[in-house]
């Protein structure tokens, strides 16, 4: 696979930020493959505080000379706003593991992915950029995302492809397959709110700016309210599973400190990828969210696959749906090649 390399050679220091925060980020979940014996919504619980809760607050602190005063002087309208969009990104995470059941998790990631790029991509340009959209900018930006969905869709169908030959058991004609599915959809439209809380933040970055912040880590000053709003569902969800598994007994286990030491990985991984994507597009100016979600959802797709690959995932898989997979992820780093010559 060359594409990848020759992607990753052809990308500013800006892109290149971003792509490593989705590789980065991607892997996230790795730990829990450690963890087999720990039911799901332990590690969840654990992660959601260190990744939504203490990191993000720990990172503003060290980054934001006047974080309490900014939040003080701060339209609350703003705030709230903000608020809003991390409850509905996590609302989006509640859905997928909805969706993960009944359609099998590459079909829900891809779907989840492809969604949350196109959404969380067109919105902000088209409220913040419109004068852009029948220009140069515009042209690249849509055909850029319609290689994303080609790329996405023909993961898709190998993730599809690789469930069924190594049977897991999916039927597209019931019910509950049709279920995952629209919570899939639900979720990527609902995961796109993130990157709609960075890109109309604006007045709270500018203020944190003005108070002295470096741009560099000036979207630091944003997770704390979106990623801590974000963790209200995921913690009702944890909760409910808490009380249906009657699993918060696990917590007295004998390999508690190893479960929590994995867990917090996941944080660690999953904020640092997104410490580094609000860096990212720090570079890109008034742009850098339009043009960073795209890219970064992109390589989370092909980081994903890649990590599969070499966890094994694809070794009982036919050369066929093996194709499908490169395919798809070739596509997306053409696309992500598009998006990187696109400047503001």
């Amino acid at each position: 696979m060359q594409a990848p390399a020759s992607t990753l050679a052809s990308l500013s220091s800006s892109e290149f930020l971003i792509v490593a925060a989705a590789m980065i980020n991607a892997a996230f979940t790795l730990p829990l493959k450690r963890m087999r014996k720990w039911p799901w919504e332990n590690a969840w619980l654990i992660w959601t505080f260190s990744a939504l809760i203490i990191f993000p607050l720990v990172a503003a602190l060290l980054t934001i000379p006047h974080l309490a005063r900014d939040y003080m002087e701060a339209d609350r309208a703003w705030l709230l706003r903000i608020c809003s969009y991390g409850v509905g990104w996590g609302m989006a995470q509640v859905l997928l593991g909805l969706a993960v059941e009944p359609i099998g998790v590459a079909l829900s990631f891809s779907i989840v992915l492809g969604m949350s790029a196109a959404v969380g991509t067109m919105i902000p340009f088209v409220r913040l950029h419109s004068a852009a959209l029948f220009q140069q900018t515009g042209a690249v930006l849509v055909s850029g995302l319609a290689l994303i969905v080609l790329g996405v869709g023909l993961c898709a169908l190998a993730g599809r492809r690789r469930e069924q030959e190594l049977n897991v058991r999916l039927n597209p004609g019931n019910n509950s397959f049709k279920f995952g599915v629209t919570c899939a959809l639900a979720s990527g439209v609902l995961a796109s709110m993130m990157n709609l809380g960075i890109s109309f933040g604006a007045p709270l970055l500018k203020l944190a700016v003005a108070h002295d912040a470096s741009p560099l880590w000036c979207a630091n000053v944003i997770w704390v309210p979106l990623l801590a709003a974000g963790a209200v569902p995921n913690i009702v969800y944890c909760l409910y599973l808490f009380r249906k598994h009657r699993s918060s007994m696990q917590y007295s286990e004998v390999n508690l400190p190893y479960c929590w030491l994995l867990s917090v990985l996941m944080g660690t991984l999953w904020f640092g990828g997104h410490l580094l994507y609000g860096m990212g597009i720090s570079f890109l100016g008034t742009l850098g969210s339009t043009l960073g979600w795209p890219i970064y959802m992109s390589f989370l797709v092909v980081s994903a696959g890649l990590y599969g690959f070499l966890a094994g995932e694809w070794r009982r898989v036919s050369t066929a749906t093996i194709r499908f997979q490169l395919a798809g992820m070739i596509i997306l780093c053409i696309a992500v090649f598009i998006f990187s010559k696109v400047r503001p």
